[in-house]
């Protein structure tokens, strides 16, 4: 029996249900609504709203070539932790003070090719070792010669090849100085790189050796969604902070005895196939580049960084309280042995910079972290000026600067 207020409840506007079609369609479209909506304010927040100890903007890119470089043209505030740096980059796509193309006449060019270190993001742009090393050289009657600055984090010896032969040496340099950090030879493996950045893709071109020990040439893969994704990552912050926040959610799938990936250039094991096959293709590398150079007319001087056994007397308990107890196979002086080995066998010029920075630390009694950052293992201002400073007596023991006032041809 249908009472009134059944008739009522049936007749009542707005009571009949859409079809499931219909039904769908709108909560795709509510959802999607929700989307656009949580993400304008997201985006409005993050531009407006002062973010502490991590603010920063877009400055990378992905590269066809290099695997990564810097956008030309940028100038952003570069906030992490204990730091804050202003990041400005020239219309090369350098972090670099301006430059032309073309050496003027009697001008001297120096090159500083390097990674992270280099590129120096972690001070602020007059703080940079290649500016600090222009002010010294003005300082000394040099007012002729340029340091330019080509360091791009992350980057090995490959890229840095593949670099100045596509991008540094049509600035003409009359010197290349060449750093090589401590992760550079798993940079320049097509295995070992991968391993380090776990879940993560990081795009770099590689060399391999072939069953005749020849380099052949892997070139970057190519971004899917390239063009979305670098629309995204130049427009927006809340998709770059998205980016950044699934960079850092770091799950390593690889280990090299505890330790990240690259404590494998310190190793004390001459059997493991795929370091031998690092060190062989960064040998090779490293000498393709001064070939490459010294076939331009310039010349090549290759400057290991120092490691940080070499200024830290307490490395080994820093290094266990972090990672716990340290492998057997860890022993960090090979590192610089090996890097001499491959100068004398290859007759390349190389010189180590580490006993100016432990001058200085005995000298004025530094105490950790030393020439570093308390929540970064990249040089401080400081580490930058000790750096600067290294360099020019280097350069100048050595006779690889033209007599102050000289004019180059």
């Amino acid at each position: 029996m249908t009472t009134e207020t059944d008739a009522i409840e049936k007749s009542a506007p707005g009571e009949e249900r859409l079809p499931l079609h219909k039904r769908v369609l709108f909560g795709l479209a509510y959802g999607l609504f929700m989307v656009v909506t949580l993400a304008l304010l997201g985006e409005v927040a993050l531009r407006v709203l002062p973010l502490g100890k991590f603010r920063s903007a877009p400055f990378r890119q992905y590269d066809s070539e290099l695997g990564v470089s810097l956008v030309p043209n940028m100038k952003v505030t570069h906030s992490r932790g204990c730091f804050t740096g202003e990041v400005e980059t020239n219309r090369w796509g350098f972090r670099d003070r301006d430059r032309i193309l073309e050496k003027p006449l009697g001008e001297f060019r120096i090159a500083l090719v390097g990674d992270s270190v280099v590129e120096g993001v972690h001070v602020n742009p007059d703080q940079v070792m290649n500016i600090q090393m222009e002010k010294l050289l003005q300082q000394q009657g040099y007012h002729n010669v340029e340091v330019m600055n080509f360091g791009i984090e992350g980057i090995g010896t490959t890229q840095e090849l593949i670099m100045y032969k596509d991008r540094i040496r049509q600035f003409h340099p009359d010197l290349v100085l060449l750093t090589v950090s401590d992760n550079d030879v798993m940079n320049n493996s097509s295995t070992l790189q991968p391993k380090s950045y776990g879940i993560h893709t990081w795009y770099s071109p590689y060399y391999n050796l072939d069953a005749n020990g020849q380099l052949v040439f892997q070139p970057v893969q190519r971004r899917p969604l390239n063009g979305l994704v670098t629309f995204l990552e130049r427009h927006s912050y809340l998709a770059y902070y998205i980016e950044r926040v699934w960079f850092r959610a770091d799950l390593p799938l690889y280990r090299w005895h505890g330790m990240p990936v690259y404590f494998g250039s310190y190793s004390d094991d001459p059997l493991d196939p795929e370091w031998q096959q690092a060190w062989t293709v960064t040998e090779t590398v490293m000498a393709r580049m001064r070939d490459t150079v010294e076939a331009d007319g310039a010349k090549l001087v290759v400057i290991p960084w120092t490691n940080f056994t070499d200024t830290d007397p307490d490395w080994r308990q820093r290094l266990t309280k972090q990672f716990g107890p340290l492998p057997k196979e860890l022993a960090p002086a090979k590192l610089d042995l090996r890097l001499q080995q491959i100068a004398d066998r290859q007759k390349l010029t190389m010189e180590f910079v580490t006993p100016y920075m432990q001058a200085y630390r005995d000298q004025h009694q530094l105490q950790w972290p030393y020439f570093s950052l308390t929540c970064d293992p990249h040089f401080s201002a400081l580490g930058h000026q000790v750096v600067a400073g290294a360099m020019i007596d280097l350069l100048e023991r050595y006779h690889w600067l033209p007599s102050p006032g000289a004019s180059v041809n």
